[in-house]
């Protein structure tokens, strides 16, 4: 899952520093590491993506998607039944560790927090069983602070921001023309 969001960043044009931080370990104002609370595991988020009007989100990517493998190799209904049922059981078991995580809880200062994170489900497929298979889930994960996205709303999601920063952008570059150009008159 990492390696296409890594992709996706690149194919938007988006630079890891400016755009987005990846696998931060969070620290504290003293630079301690920072650890969750519930689990005492340090915060490394795989990505956090920084906003123009100054909001940062937490992207993970990690998601166990055997049982959806397993569902689309399966050849008998009881097979695909019981796959279907595990795939969507590691999605809701991903969508509350998160939910536990609270990463915005523990972003440093310098970051303006948005009270989600964003997981990534790299494969389409896997997203759509799970959510056939319960249509309340998207719905759930989101009032638990989890907004689920596959590769077709990630890279909406992304094109959009990628759009938002080249606005800003260009602002920034009319600005700077206008304050050369009042330094010559």
């Amino acid at each position: 899952g990492e390696i296409i969001l890594d992709n996706l960043f690149t194919n938007e044009g988006m630079r890891e520093g400016r755009d987005y931080d990846k696998e931060e370990t969070l620290r504290d104002e003293m630079g301690n590491v920072m650890t969750n609370e519930d689990t005492s595991k340090r915060m490394r988020p795989d990505y956090i993506l920084h906003y123009p009007d100054g909001n940062d989100v937490v992207i993970d990517s990690k998601v166990v998607l055997t049982a959806a493998d397993d569902y689309f190799r399966a050849t008998d209904e009881q097979s695909k039944a019981d796959a279907m049922a595990r795939n969507l059981a590691a999605i809701k078991e991903q969508v509350r560790n998160l939910s536990k995580k609270d990463y915005s809880r523990y972003l440093q200062a310098g970051y303006n927090k948005l009270n989600f994170v964003i997981m990534y489900i790299h494969t389409e497929g896997a997203l759509n069983l799970a959510l056939l298979n319960d249509t309340s889930l998207w719905r759930e994960a989101y009032d638990m602070g989890v907004l689920i996205l596959g590769p077709q709303t990630m890279y909406m999601n992304l094109r959009i921001l990628e759009l938002m920063w080249t606005q800003v952008r260009q602002l920034h570059n009319q600005e700077d023309m206008m304050r050369a150009a009042n330094q010559i008159i």
